[in-house]
This record gives C-alpha cells, sequence and structure tokens, in this order.
C-alpha cells in the first residue's frame, strides 16, 4: 500500500492523465477524487472492487481509500481526467458541504456511468477546465473554480436522484445524510453528539449502527478523518505551525493530533509537509 501526498495549493487540481497496463500496487491519499474515462477500456480497483470502465464512465474515490486504475488492453493507454480536492475547497459556500455528501456515503456505487446526463455533464465541464488551464486567459482560475463547483453539483443530483427510492424506502438513511452535512459543516468545533443524533431523528443506538453501515466509519472516525483532510491541507498550503493547525483543525493539543495523523497517514504532519 502506497500512500501519495498531493499537493493542492488551490485546494484542487484538474489534470489530464494517462493509464497504463502494468499492474502496481494500491495507493491512497487524504483527497477527494473523481476520476473521469476518455477513450479506452479502465480496469478501476476500489478496495475489494473491480470495476471495468468505457469512455465517460466516472468513479467517485473516498479519501483514505485504497485504489488504482490501469488500461484493459496492453499497448492502448488511456487517458482519462483526475480531479482532485480538499474539504476546504467547498467549505466556505453556503451548504457547500452537501456536495461532499456522495463521497462520504460508502453504501453507494462509486460509479456514475456514461449515458447518465449528469456524467455527460461533468465530462463537458471538466474539459473545459482543462482549456481554461491551457490557454490561460485573464480570470481562467476563477472560472476554473465555477466549473468544479458545477460538476460538484451534478455529480450531487446524480446521487440524489439515482438513490432517491432507496433514501424513501429508508427513512433512517436520511437522518445520518443530515447528520453527515451537520458534522461536516461543525468539523473544527467541539462535537456534542447528542445534538447530532438529534438532528438525526434516530434512536442512539440505531444511529451508530446506521452511520457505520453508509460511511463504514463510527462518528468519532468520521470527524478525525475530516479533520486531518483539512489540516493536511493546511499543511501544504500555510506557513502555520503544527500546533496553530492542531487547534485550528479541532484536534486540542498538538500532542494528540501527532499521534492520530501519524496512526492515519503514517507520517508525522512535519514528516508531511517536508515531503
Amino acid at each position: 500500500m502506497q500512500y501519495e501526498r498531493l499537493p493542492l495549493a488551490a485546494g484542487y487540481t484538474i489534470q489530464e492523465k494517462y493509464a497504463q497496463f502494468t499492474d502496481h500496487d494500491l495507493h491512497m491519499h487524504d483527497a477527494l477524487e473523481v476520476s473521469i474515462a476518455l477513450d479506452q477500456g479502465m480496469k478501476y480497483k476500489i478496495g475489494d472492487a473491480c470495476y471495468y470502465a468505457g469512455p465517460g464512465d466516472i468513479f467517485l474515490l473516498r479519501p483514505f481509500e485504497p485504489h488504482w486504475n490501469l488500461t484493459q488492453e496492453e499497448g492502448q493507454p488511456s487517458r482519462w481526467i483526475m480531479l482532485l480536492f480538499s474539504p476546504s475547497f467547498v467549505g466556505v459556500m453556503p451548504r457547500g458541504s452537501s456536495l461532499l455528501t456522495p463521497f462520504y456515503m460508502t453504501k453507494s456505487s462509486p460509479l456514475i456511468p456514461a449515458d447518465s446526463v449528469y456524467a455527460q455533464s461533468v465530462k463537458r465541464l471538466a474539459l473545459e477546465a482543462l482549456e481554461e488551464a491551457k490557454h490561460a486567459l485573464p480570470g481562467w482560475e476563477l472560472q476554473q473554480q465555477t466549473l468544479m463547483i458545477q460538476m460538484l453539483v451534478h455529480m450531487q443530483r446524480y446521487y440524489v436522484t439515482h438513490n432517491r427510492d432507496q433514501l424513501q424506502e429508508d427513512s433512517s438513511a436520511q437522518g445520518i445524510i443530515q447528520a453527515i452535512e451537520y458534522l461536516m459543516s461543525h468539523w473544527a468545533e467541539e462535537i456534542d453528539m447528542d445534538i447530532v443524533i438529534e438532528r438525526s431523528h434516530l434512536k442512539k443506538t440505531w444511529f451508530y449502527t446506521k452511520f457505520r453501515e453508509m460511511t463504514g466509519l463510527t462518528p468519532n472516525e468520521f470527524i478525525i478523518r475530516l479533520r486531518l483532510q483539512y489540516a493536511g491541507h493546511l499543511l501544504q498550503s500555510t506557513a502555520k505551525s503544527i500546533t496553530d493547525i492542531a487547534l485550528t483543525c479541532g484536534f486540542g493539543s498538538a500532542s494528540y493530533f501527532n499521534k492520530v495523523f501519524k496512526e492515519l497517514q503514517h507520517l508525522t504532519p512535519r514528516e508531511y509537509r517536508k515531503r
């Protein structure tokens, strides 16, 4: 297993890349990722599952989720677009955290199929974003950010539309989504879990059961992951001290921050910053 540090000075990056046929180790990172297949067939390994993708298929890859992608035929490299971003990219927008919900729901499929109007819109917008960077006309950075937000909106709409029947049948799922959105909006604060449970309208035991079922994490693990993602962004993009980052991200002390950071990323914050 390889851990990759991905610099996201602006909070996000959009790149065109090529997948090769050669097998390689799974890797993971702390960013949220969107992978858009452009041509040829591609194979995705995400956790314990394998997927085969055609042109236009889109995969949502969750933070700290082991994955890789390969081309399906030797000698036929496959073009794809990689979108990487940190939660801080949308965290300052009104209800921006709701755009992140699809990335934290492990019960849903990571695939948005190419025949979906939402996938087609995301692909078109991603190609436009690449063109903005290529030509670098005045205001291109702002335009690229705008396109990125539009892509996230289409992904969220696909998720809500595709899972509507399931969410209506399982009222507890909607409660967990509300809890997730609350946690993503208050991640740096001292969280009163009784308030979160109350907002979900679920009984305490059932809340913890459904939360883990839908996210693969306990609420406390979920909060720590969010805080570590923001901390990683601050380590990469600012000169703030590690103590300041620890306190800004709600860890309470630098020693506790160092402990949980190293447990999850196998690097100390200082080592992570220097890589």
